[in-house]
């Protein structure tokens, strides 16, 4: 077997190992409809990772952890937040569960050490997104938005997009239906959200 190949059989056992010791923690942290968006999420992003040449084992475990920290009271995101070294803005606060893919990557981190970065980093990117997003970080971030129980009308258009668009473009589609639904629904917008938009837009992939 070459060194490939044995790295691959490496990846489906030691994510494979992960995600049958953290599917009952992960039941207890979560209710009935996140553990479900939870899995669903995990099949969804598997799929993607297929369709658009990721690694799909390494996408489903980053999906599966996605929202670890999702069902956290507020306070104890602001506190576990400030503990890691993320800024506390006015902005967090007022909208403090976007800080969960930060608490929650930094808590699978230390749960599971032997999970390779770009895992930890795909579940920490899955919210506000970053500057510069691996294919993984993307694939995660849109299985979040269209797994089969969402059933918003950008959900379905971005279902339909799905190997017909580059991932590039269906991230792109992605992030905007993120800033139209908190524009329409006036909710804060935390100030990274604008200036990813602005890169990507800048990055020219209208």
């Amino acid at each position: 077997m070459s060194e490939s190949a044995n790295s691959t059989v490496d990846i489906v056992q030691l994510t494979d190992e992960v995600c049958q010791h953290a599917l009952p923690l992960l039941q207890q942290r979560l209710d009935d409809y996140g553990f479900l968006h939870s899995c669903k999420t995990a099949e969804t992003a598997r799929s993607l990772a297929e369709c658009y040449g990721s690694d799909p084992q390494l996408a489903y475990t980053a999906a599966l952890l996605h929202d670890w920290d999702r069902g956290q009271a507020a306070d104890d995101l602001l506190s576990r937040a400030a503990d890691i070294g993320i800024e506390v803005t006015d902005e967090v606060r007022a909208a403090p569960q976007i800080l969960h893919a930060h608490t929650g990557a930094a808590a699978i981190r230390e749960l599971f050490p032997q999970l390779p970065e770009s895992v930890i980093t795909a579940i920490r990117h899955h919210t506000v997104g970053a500057y510069h997003m691996s294919d993984l970080d993307k694939i995660v971030y849109i299985a979040d938005m269209i797994e089969p129980s969402r059933s918003s009308q950008p959900a379905a258009e971005l279902r339909a997009l799905v190997a017909v668009t580059d991932l590039d473009r269906l991230f792109l589609q992605a992030y905007q239906a993120t800033v139209l639904s908190l524009i329409r629904n006036k909710k804060v917008m935390h100030f990274h959200t604008t200036q990813v938009w602005n890169a990507l837009i800048m990055k020219g992939t209208q």
